[in-house]
């Protein structure tokens, strides 16, 4: 095992610290930055310093987590990723005003994922 892949398993897990969250959510690997970003006990204001993350994925992460606030999932809506876009308009903690924004995506697969939210209906 490599360091990286150390830090990414503890990264994942619910039994790392919230204090070990927090110091890994800097790692300088973006694999380690979204495992802090779908950890289900990483903190909130973690969850926002991430949302801004300079890798899509790490954004997208952050997206999906149930826990991310829903102003944060706002801002994401207008993500410049469609991949960041399409996890906001699958997520059921978006609000509807922001699911029909997104209904007129530029990617296909945006709108296709907020027709299938259930919360649309």
């Amino acid at each position: 095992m490599t360091i990286a892949t150390i830090q990414e398993f503890a990264a994942r897990s619910p039994k790392t610290p919230v204090d070990v969250l927090v110091k890994l959510s800097t790692d300088e690997d973006h694999y380690v930055r979204e495992a802090v970003a779908e950890n289900p006990n990483t903190p909130v204001d973690v969850l926002v310093k991430l949302s801004t993350d300079k890798h899509w994925y790490v954004r997208r992460v952050v997206a999906e987590n149930p826990h991310t606030p829903v102003d944060v999932l706002v801002k994401l809506s207008t993500d410049e990723d469609n991949d960041v876009r399409w996890t906001i308009a699958k997520n059921t903690n978006t609000p509807v005003n922001v699911l029909v924004n997104l209904s007129t995506d530029e990617d296909y697969d945006v709108r296709l994922a907020v027709e299938k939210n259930p919360k649309i209906y």
